[in-house]
């Protein structure tokens, strides 16, 4: 916990100096390839380079995952904000097509993807579990949800602080993003054989140490 609060305190002056600084898109992807480069990279490739067929990624951001699929995928990357759509679209190939969605009403038809993937994106969703079920209905039998996700912590010091601390971090950060969602506790709700098969820790210039895990989960075959 001591090495999670140094590392806040050493850079949460130069973040916000940032901010003062970037619009929103600019910061994201400023905060985000930071991030990449301390390992975040290396997790995405893990999440979602081995995936075939048709995917759906749920909040695509500015398509900063979209070089990690493999030949074999078809994506469609669904983003709610247009500033972040629109960088998403430059980054595109012929096998992505980024689409303006919401991840609580999805615009696709049931059983229309063979895998979901999602990466930092549930701790900003509002209704998280109606996403989840959205996810699951726009699968196919048989598909996989993945995800990779910062979570609140499993260690009673740190989880009381993080619920006390939420609020003041949701005005910061201006994306909706909770510290102390607990996203497993979520999917398993929907997706009762969720395995976390991955928790690890990200210190990178600019975002906070939280807890991270990845999460599989596959809609039971008919």
């Amino acid at each position: 916990m001591l090495r999670e609060l140094i590392h806040l305190a050493r850079h949460a002056p130069g973040v916000l100096a940032l901010k003062r600084r970037l619009d929103q898109v600019e910061l994201y992807e400023t905060l985000m390839e930071r991030g990449d480069a301390a390992g975040l990279r290396a997790k995405r490739r893990a999440l979602v380079g081995d995936l075939r067929g048709d995917v759906l990624e749920i909040g695509c951001g500015t398509g900063m995952m979209f070089e990690h699929y493999g030949e074999g995928a078809g994506v469609r990357g669904v983003e709610i904000d247009e500033r972040f759509l629109e960088r998403a679209r430059r980054r595109a190939t012929r096998s992505i097509e980024p689409v303006l969605g919401d991840a609580q009403a999805l615009p696709f038809p049931d059983d229309s993807f063979d895998a979901v993937a999602a990466c930092l994106v549930f701790c900003s969703i509002p209704d998280a579990e109606r996403a989840l079920g959205e996810a699951k209905r726009v699968l196919r039998p048989g598909g996989e949800l993945r995800l990779l996700e910062h979570v609140v912590s499993d260690r009673a010091i740190p989880r009381a602080l993080m619920h006390a601390a939420d609020p003041v971090w949701l005005h910061l950060n201006e994306q909706g993003c909770h510290m102390n969602r607990d996203t497993f506790a979520l999917v398993r709700a929907v997706f009762p054989d969720a395995e976390i098969t991955e928790r690890f820790q990200i210190f990178s210039a600019g975002l906070p140490a939280f807890p991270m895990i990845a999460i599989r989960a596959a809609k039971p075959a008919r």
